[in-house]
C-alpha cells in the first residue's frame, strides 16, 4: 500500500505544476490545492488500491508507472492500461463513494499526490471556485476515458 512521506506545500505545488492538473490554475490556486494533498510512494508491485475496496481517494501520478487491472467473470486478471506521470487514478471513488472498479499497482517506484474524498469535500466547501475548476477537469478526463472505452467496446463487438 501507499507510504506517506513528509512534504512541504511548495514541494506539492511543484508536483502539481508538472502535471496537467496545474494547467489553467493560478499559482494561488495551486497553492490552495496543494494544502489538501499529501505525497505518497509505492514500491514496485505494491498495491495502490484493490478492486472492490472502499477507500475513497484518488492519486495524481508524479513519477513512476501504475498498472490498472480488473478481474473478469472467470476471475482472470486483465490489464486495462498503464498510467504514467501527469495522469490520475481512482477519481471515481471521490465522486461516487462506491467500491473500486479496478485495482492499481505500482509497476516501478512510484510517487503520487493523494486527494482523499474527505479533503476534496473540504476543498469544495472552503474554495468552491477552485472545486468547480477541479470538477471540470475530472469531468473532462472521465468523459475522455468513457469515449475511449466506447470506441474499444465497438471494436471488440465488431471483431466478435
Amino acid at each position: 500500500m501507499l507510504h506517506n512521506i513528509l512534504s512541504t506545500v511548495e514541494e506539492r505545488v511543484a508536483l502539481i505544476e508538472q502535471s496537467p492538473w496545474g494547467d489553467g490554475l493560478s499559482h494561488e490556486d495551486m497553492d490552495q490545492f496543494a494544502q489538501y494533498l499529501y505525497v505518497a510512494t509505492a514500491e514496485p508491485e505494491e498495491m495502490i488500491f484493490n478492486e472492490g475496496a472502499r477507500e475513497p481517494y484518488m492519486c495524481f501520478v508524479s513519477q513512476g508507472l501504475v498498472r490498472i487491472t480488473k478481474g473478469d467473470s472467470k476471475k482472470n486478471i486483465k490489464t486495462i492500461c498503464d498510467i504514467g506521470p501527469g495522469r490520475s487514478v481512482g477519481e471515481m471513488s471521490i465522486i461516487d463513494g462506491l467500491p473500486r472498479s479496478a485495482s492499481a499497482r505500482a509497476v516501478e517506484e512510484t510517487v503520487v499526490l493523494v486527494l482523499t474524498k474527505e479533503n476534496f469535500d473540504l476543498l469544495l466547501k472552503d474554495n468552491p471556485t477552485l472545486g468547480v475548476a477541479l470538477f471540470r477537469k475530472l469531468a473532462q478526463m472521465i468523459s475522455h476515458r468513457l469515449r475511449v472505452s466506447d470506441w474499444m467496446l465497438a471494436e471488440y463487438i465488431y471483431e466478435s
